[in-house]
């Protein structure tokens, strides 16, 4: 696979995001972006529009191309819907899982966790979005699928801006036994049991971000 110059730019300014280098809401300059990444300009307005596209960046009328800023209102309701599709996803798909797909998830558990020692974020995010994406698609509910995906995209950058991945390195890092205990639930036909350890694991995560992480939506300064 070629890696473009856009690719690098895309990715550089995703990461400087992600750490907290680019602040939330602040604008992306591309004139100053392509003069510290040392690329043309257009070259730099190509990765921005990137950003647009995936939800990581806004583009407001007037004012050019902004990082998001959500509040953690925001964030919670994302997740505490997500929250109960998903735990409606595994009671639908729980009769429709075979063996295979149980040997899969269990394989995308174990990449995760390779992956969050190696602190590959981007590959991280993939690997559990695929594990939950699994689950869901079996679900025979195309309407759920595609709620489903909306939110895992919102809820991924939500992620990444609050930034636990990085700020949490020495926590315990409670996703991969928690998809466990869903599996485990699952290949014993309790979808009951398996509904609820997917609702309380992204509760988790949702209570993972914490509330001095993002500001509230009334938050005011002088």
């Amino acid at each position: 696979m070629v890696v473009t110059q856009e690719d690098t730019a895309y990715n550089r300014i995703k990461v400087a995001i992600s750490k907290g280098y680019i602040k939330k809401g602040s604008k992306l300059k591309e004139v100053s972006l392509a003069k510290s990444l040392k690329m043309s300009r257009a070259t730099v307005k190509g990765a921005v529009k990137r950003l647009v596209f995936e939800g990581l960046a806004e583009h407001v009328p007037n004012k050019g191309v902004s990082v998001v800023n959500p509040t953690l209102e925001e964030i919670h309701q994302s997740f505490q819907v997500r929250a109960h599709l998903e735990q409606m996803a595994v009671s639908q798909a729980a009769p429709n899982l075979c063996a295979g797909d149980f040997k899969a998830m269990k394989a995308l558990i174990r990449e995760e966790e390779k992956l969050f020692k190696a602190r590959e974020m981007e590959g991280y995010h993939e690997i559990n979005n695929a594990f939950h994406l699994r689950i869901v698609e079996k679900s025979d509910n195309k309407v759920l699928v595609q709620y489903v995906r909306e939110l895992l995209q919102k809820t991924t950058i939500y992620l990444v801006l609050a930034d636990p991945f990085y700020q949490l390195l020495d926590a315990k890092h409670l996703s991969p036994s928690e998809h466990r205990l869903i599996l485990e639930y699952l290949e014993k036909k309790d979808s009951e049991k398996a509904g609820q350890a997917m609702k309380h694991h992204l509760e988790s995560t949702m209570h993972g971000i914490e509330e001095d992480q993002l500001l509230p939506s009334d938050y005011l300064t002088v």
